[in-house]
């Protein structure tokens, strides 16, 4: 119990440990200096009530007290001042060097403080300061302090991995547009063959091209780059536009595009069109050809406007929720082999969000569908 009560105090504020420290200084200063004068305080009380007594043996009156001697009293009064002094200033050099202590000891994490920043580095990042036994005015900077390398920790490891899926994203059309110019390279062929190859590279360019707009999109955003041209429109009529654009592939799929309600928003209308396309994309893309429908609904209050994006597709697992809208992720990369999917769509779709002050979420049950849930400000 007394170790634990050790700690209580070693936690306490700088300030309060100090007033503490003072207050029980002046407390023991006055009763060093009673004790120390009591004594000296009693002779002279005794020597200014003692009374003359008679050659008989009995006390004279009360009126013919004789005076004691000044010089005694003096002597007596020197000697208590003198020990006043000596006990104040030892007191005091006490209570100084005791108050140093408790601020040095307490300003002692500082220098830890200082150290960590001074080692910090990236392989470091997963290091926190322990913040149990500082002072309370220290703990709040040690506390933000390691908040702090919790968002940089997930930064670096998000740009670690960003860059990881960069390079494999581009090694794959590279790696494609090699080998088909080695091939044209390796022997004579026809006009025809030439032309197929050619058709083929131009797919992996316009590929590079459709990725590489991508991240420079996402980065600009994420930058505060990129500067909204905001306009007021309805939001039925552009989605209706853009079912009109995706009519074949739904028709094609045996899937039913419908809008209900509608209401008028102020925003960027290019982004706005690119976000609901690439929220239809996916609905289409993971929807079977089994005559469902996707439904998108529109509503709105005095502030904001409400657009749910409900489909009838093979559905989400919930472990895969929160990193929907990370860079490069697939819930199944299997399903995109070939689709031609880049990881980048619903990424693209958060940071619109964002750069328009909105939110974002997303509900989904296996095998019976996804809706995508958006908050606008009007």
């Amino acid at each position: 119990m007394f170790w634990k009560n050790v700690k209580r105090v070693k936690s306490l504020s700088i300030v309060t440990t100090l007033a503490l420290l003072y207050s029980l200084s002046t407390i023991g200063i006055f009763i060093v200096i009673a004790l120390f004068l009591y004594p000296d305080f009693s002779k002279i009380t005794q020597a200014i009530n003692k009374k003359p007594v008679s050659t008989y043996g009995n006390q004279l009156d009360s009126e013919k007290k004789i005076k004691i001697c000044p010089t005694e009293i003096n002597r007596l009064c020197i000697k208590c001042y003198k020990k006043t002094i000596v006990v104040l200033l030892a007191s005091s050099i006490a209570s100084i060097f005791l108050g140093y202590l408790v601020a040095r000891n307490g300003l002692a994490r500082m220098r830890e403080f200082e150290n960590k920043i001074e080692n910090i580095h990236s392989d470091l990042l997963h290091e926190r300061i322990n913040i149990q036994d500082w002072p309370k005015e220290l703990r709040n900077v040690g506390e933000k302090f390691n908040m702090m390398l919790d968002r940089i920790q997930i930064s670096f490891d998000q740009l670690s991995q960003f860059s990881s899926d960069i390079a494999h994203e581009f090694r794959t059309p590279l790696h494609n547009l090699t080998g088909l110019t080695e091939l044209a390279l390796v022997k004579e062929k026809t006009s025809e063959e030439y032309k197929q190859t050619l058709t083929l590279c131009l797919e992996e360019y316009h590929h590079l091209s459709k990725l590489i707009e991508n991240l420079l999109f996402l980065a600009r955003s994420n930058h505060g780059q990129m500067i909204l041209h905001k306009t007021s429109f309805s939001v039925k009529k552009e989605i209706l536009k853009l079912f009109d654009y995706y009519q074949a592939l739904a028709e094609e799929k045996e899937i039913e595009l419908l809008c209900q309600g509608d209401a008028t928003l102020v925003a960027d209308l290019i982004l706005f069109k690119r976000m609901i396309a690439n929220l239809l994309t996916n609905s289409l893309h993971y929807t079977s050809s089994t005559k469902k429908e996707i439904k998108i609904e529109v509503t709105s209050d005095e502030h904001d406007i409400f657009i749910a994006i409900h489909d009838q597709g093979i559905g989400i697992d919930s472990q895969h929720l929160s990193k929907l809208f990370d860079r490069f992720y697939r819930v199944d990369t299997s399903l995109n082999t070939g689709s031609g999917g880049l990881g980048l769509g619903l990424a693209i779709v958060k940071s619109i969000i964002d750069l328009h002050k909105g939110k974002i979420r997303v509900g989904s049950q296996i095998n019976r569908g996804t809706t995508v849930y958006i908050t606008l400000p009007t």
